[in-house]
């Protein structure tokens, strides 16, 4: 099974789910959010996954209107360690990069990016190239908490 994480859409005529749409456009330019999709929020028991993914709806070959542009995947609630957001095709040597970062990603960690779940951030990324092809450093994972929980917010644009 790639997901064991539990998930549940929020209502989009609720004026907080209404306001977080509106934030969430403007962050990327004011976007018609008549092109978001429903909000989803996704939580992480002890053990509970989501294997490496990418979120666009069908493959680069069938590119249509309806695709996942970006990801917006805020962090609500995480009492966990190591139960961050994975992406095994990014790599960065953080030795060369400002010990600060360390608050914020696995900075001891070279297989993959392994991005920290702190409450109150978020991460963002744009899956597709300007080439209009998949972008594959998008490919992430939600990891299993070891002990505590993780709950996330997913934000996604069509265009």
């Amino acid at each position: 099974m790639d997901r064991t994480s539990s998930t549940a859409y929020l209502p989009d005529k609720d004026r907080i789910v209404q306001r977080i749409m509106r934030r969430a456009s403007e962050i990327q330019g004011y976007t018609n959010e008549a092109f978001h999709e429903s909000l989803q929020l996704t939580r992480y028991d002890v053990g509970q996954l989501f294997r490496p993914h990418v979120d666009p709806l069908e493959d680069d070959a069938n590119v249509t209107l309806t695709h996942r542009l970006t990801t917006i995947f805020a962090i609500v609630e995480a009492t966990c360690d190591r139960c961050g957001t994975q992406f095994p095709n990014l790599r960065i040597n953080w030795t060369l990069e400002d010990p600060s970062w360390c608050k914020y990603v696995v900075c001891d960690e070279a297989k993959a990016l392994t991005v920290k779940a702190v409450p109150g951030n978020a991460l963002f990324w744009k899956s597709w190239t300007n080439a209009r092809r998949l972008d594959p450093r998008t490919l992430h994972a939600g990891l299993p908490p070891e002990r505590g929980i993780k709950t996330g917010l997913n934000i996604w644009t069509h265009g």
